[in-house]
């Protein structure tokens, strides 16, 4: 985690919605949604300076140690999607991110709302970690009192 951080810790990712994401009748399952968010999540983290790679190399993870999620509007096969994803909050160990799906045609059609708590830990045994220091030095607005 040494190159700088942007200055907001928020990205944006363009999806599509694919058969395999649907249903008989073409809605999204409830599943793939959390798919969608797992994969704007691990692009957040690359951009947070905390890369796949590095998270193998390392053995420092993030891992998810609670889901709420809302479904608002059924998205269907061929809806093109925005899933935003940003971090929030942060407190010792725990971080927690905040995810909406929406139209990329129609921005403001919400379809889904999503907060996860996160919980960093070492690999293996799973030992809790602080949150990374350069996110606490970058982000300090979000540091939970």
């Amino acid at each position: 985690m040494s190159s700088p951080l942007p200055s907001q810790p928020r990205i944006s990712v363009p999806l599509e919605v694919y058969y395999f994401d649907t249903d008989a009748g073409g809605v999204v399952h409830n599943i793939a949604y959390l798919r969608m968010v797992e994969i704007a999540r691990s692009q957040l983290a690359t951009a947070l300076g905390w890369s796949l790679g590095e998270m193998s190399r390392t053995g420092l993870v993030p891992v998810v140690a609670r889901t709420e999620i809302d479904y608002l509007k059924p998205a269907r096969l061929g809806d093109r999607l925005t899933v935003t994803a940003e971090l929030t909050r942060m407190e010792k160990v725990r971080f927690l991110i905040q995810f909406e799906i929406t139209s990329a045609t129609q921005p403001d059609l919400l379809f889904v709302r999503c907060i996860q708590t996160m919980v960093t830990v070492q690999l293996p045994g799973g030992r809790p970690q602080r949150v990374p220091p350069a996110w606490r030095e970058a982000y300090p607005q979000l540091i939970a009192p």
